[in-house]
């Protein structure tokens, strides 16, 4: 009677997908105007309520040589093992990309949708997913508002069938009438221990809606102006890195890591770079790290090179190599038939995008 109205079964499983992998930021500051509203920076601003989030901590103490460490530990036998080394997990407030090291002095190149997550695709089918199951609720709590009003008409109806039973003479119709009003009382009872019992699953799933969806809304808020994002490296090794910069005209961004010497990837060079070429993507698909997948260039464009390698979910802002090593482009999305997990083709942002978007940085 109620079920079809509740549909907060599969609700949370859709938000915990995009909001509840994020990692701690830095330098976030809340504070909450005269109309109550909340509103996020990266500075403090004097004057009004402070509400300053936990800070990153910094992991390294003094230099680091991020490229001695990791090549003791991981010995590489081609020129594609040594590209892994360079190869990081890069956590946001609403989930996971991957990125890659473009120079030895620990400048990483990532997707501007895994440091700026509330702007993608997936942060907007969330969004409208929430509003969706939202107006569900709504619907829902208005159905059972319903069924309370007719269980109380029921019951008003059952106390005047009693009233009626009262004055009824001893004799057959009496005994007969009875038999009507326990079968009457008996569905009464069973509709309301029902009614009841909906009613409670639907104010626990209503409460963990709402909580999920104030997290959300939170972790959006705070994913627009986080300027420190935490890194995963090849073993397992956390650092910090900074954001440096994000472009306005490609899905890019530049991060940084403070006081270190990393592994990074030489870029290839263009004539390299040719239909039936065998590639490799690196990253950190479906939440799992350190992955490497094989295929060749299917289509050279100027604002993109198509791959079969597999690309998945987490792929995002990782490199695309040639079998020397060398760094052809950045993993930004897949063309797929319905679902991203389904074939289909890779596409990267060409690594001249890189070097002309950063090319300041870079020098």
């Amino acid at each position: 009677m109620l079920s079809t109205a509740i549909k907060a079964k599969s609700i949370w499983v859709i938000i915990c997908l995009t909001c509840l992998q994020g990692a701690s930021v830095a330098g976030i500051y809340k504070y909450q105007d005269k109309d109550g509203a909340w509103a996020f920076s990266d500075k403090p601003n004097k004057g009004q309520l402070e509400q300053t989030l936990p800070r990153a901590t910094n992991f390294s103490a003094g230099k680091k040589n991020l490229f001695a460490a990791l090549s003791k530990k991981y010995p590489y036998a081609d020129p594609v093992q040594h590209a892994t080394l360079a190869v990081v997990t890069v956590q946001s407030e609403l989930g996971s990309g991957s990125g890659f090291f473009i120079n030895e002095n620990c400048l990483l190149v990532t997707n501007k949708h895994v440091v700026r997550p509330a702007n993608g695709r997936q942060w907007e089918k969330t969004r409208v997913a929430i509003k969706e199951n939202s107006a569900s609720f709504a619907r829902g709590r208005l159905k059972i508002d319903n069924e309370k009003e007719l269980l109380e008409l029921e019951r008003e109806r059952l106390d005047a069938f009693s009233d009626y039973l009262q004055g009824l003479p001893e004799g057959l119709e009496k005994n007969q009438v009875e038999g009507e009003y326990v079968t009457r009382q008996n569905r009464y009872q069973q509709n309301k221990a029902y009614i009841e019992s909906e009613n409670e699953k639907f104010i626990n799933q209503e409460r963990l809606f709402l909580q999920q969806k104030s997290d959300f809304n939170f972790s959006s808020s705070v994913s627009n102006v986080a300027q420190t994002f935490e890194l995963r490296l090849k073993d397992n090794t956390r650092i910090k890195a900074r954001l440096l910069k994000v472009s306005q005209m490609d899905d890019l961004a530049l991060l940084t890591v403070d006081n270190c010497s990393s592994p990074f990837l030489e870029v290839a060079s263009r004539e390299l770079v040719y239909q039936g070429a065998t590639v490799y993507a690196i990253g950190s698909p479906l939440g799992l790290h350190d992955q490497v997948t094989k295929g060749v260039i299917t289509h050279v464009a100027s604002n993109g090179i198509a791959t079969d390698a597999q690309i998945l979910p987490g792929n995002s802002g990782g490199p695309l190599i040639l079998e020397d090593g060398t760094v052809i482009g950045v993993n930004t999305l897949k063309v797929a038939n319905k679902s991203a997990l389904n074939k289909g083709l890779g596409v990267a942002l060409p690594i001249e995008r890189v070097l002309f978007n950063f090319a300041e940085e870079l020098k």
